[in-house]
C-alpha cells in the first residue's frame, strides 16, 4: 500500500479524459480522492491494458461533497503525492453496494 497521500493532482490529459468520458470534473475527482484514507491495489487485468509504464495503481472508493460515489484510480508518486489517472461514478446496484462496503457506509 502507498504511504498516506497528502496531495492529489491530475495531468491536463487525465482531466480531459475524466470530464469527456465520465462527466466528472477535476474538483469532484479531488473531493472523492481526499474523502477516504482507504486504498486498495487496482486490478492487474486493467493495469495491463491501460498501464504501459507498469506503475503501481490504487483504487479509492470516494464520495463528493454532493454525494456522488466515485471510483478514483491513482498512482503513488512518493513524497505524499498521488496522481489521479481516472475517476468515474459507481454504476449499478452491485457496484454501488461494493462501493458502500469499501467506503464503510
Amino acid at each position: 500500500m502507498p504511504r498516506r497521500i497528502e496531495e492529489f493532482w491530475a495531468s491536463a490529459s487525465a482531466q480531459e479524459h475524466i470530464l469527456d468520458k465520465h462527466g466528472i470534473t477535476l474538483e469532484e475527482a479531488l473531493e472523492a480522492a481526499e474523502s477516504s484514507p482507504v486504498y486498495q491495489p487496482a486490478k492487474a487485468a486493467s493495469q495491463e491494458s491501460l498501464n504501459p509504464t507498469d506503475e503501481k495503481r490504487y483504487l479509492i472508493a470516494g464520495k463528493t461533497d454532493s454525494g456522488k460515489r466515485l471510483w478514483v484510480v491513482f498512482a503513488d508518486e512518493g513524497d505524499g503525492r498521488g496522481r489521479i489517472i481516472t475517476a468515474r461514478e459507481a454504476q449499478g446496484r452491485a457496484e454501488r453496494a461494493r462501493h458502500k462496503s469499501m467506503k464503510g457506509d
